[in-house]
């Protein structure tokens, strides 16, 4: 057995697996420190307990993004796979270390008297894919999502911009050039209102994540 395959699971204590509190990172970081806080995005209490003994550790989770019912703002969950459980890798085979980690309730084994049950990199790796290709599809899912909302928001705004323009634009003539070259001879108010939705449709443009495009209202 090489070092490497020394995969072993965690009973991790109730409430551990809940996400902790985002890292927070100093004005002064570095973009090596920056790249790890990044990285580290949504780990679970159990997950930094661990790592801030310096013990490798990997719990299958996937990302759960629901609509808050009060502010409609998105939010994002991490949910664990495997409820109560985590492994952990030790190639030096510190179990002691592991046991005195306070979100850890117990090394797994297969009965009293035997020792923590091995599991081998092929498992842990076959984990480690399906949470990446799960991890794909919700970005994908989330990038179409996103995508959609962007233009028919952008139809609506449009809309509402060719009833306030004056008419005579030539369909090959895009709308926002033809509201520049209209807009000097419009009302007051009505200029407002242009500029108003054209500002409108180029935060919808700008707008990378899904909750920056539902602000724009």
């Amino acid at each position: 057995m090489t070092s490497k395959e020394r995969w072993y699971a965690i009973r991790t204590k109730p409430g551990t697996q809940r996400m902790a509190k985002p890292l927070l990172i100093a004005a002064n970081a570095t973009e090596k420190e920056k790249e790890s806080a990044e990285r580290r995005k949504g780990e679970s209490i159990i997950e930094r307990q661990l790592r801030q003994k310096g013990i490798d550790v990997y719990m299958p989770a996937s990302w759960l993004r629901l609509k808050h019912h009060r502010t409609n703002k998105m939010i994002e969950r991490r949910i664990p796979f495997l409820v109560g459980y985590a492994f952990v890798h030790l190639p030096d085979l510190e179990f002691e270390k592991v046991r005195e980690v306070e979100g850890v309730v117990c090394m797994l084994s297969s009965s009293r008297f035997s020792g923590p049950v091995r599991f081998p990199e092929s498992l842990i790796s076959k984990l480690m894919l399906a949470e990446f290709d799960e991890a794909q599809a919700e970005q994908h899912a989330g990038w179409q999502e996103m995508e959609n909302l962007r233009f028919k928001r952008s139809e609506q705004l449009r809309g509402q911009l060719k009833k306030i323009l004056p008419k005579g634009r030539v369909r090959t003539v895009p709308l926002r050039d033809w509201a520049d070259v209209v807009i000097g001879r419009m009302s007051t108010g009505a200029q407002s209102q242009v500029r108003a939705l054209i500002d409108r449709l180029d935060k919808l443009q700008a707008a990378e994540t899904l909750a920056e495009i539902e602000e724009v209202a």
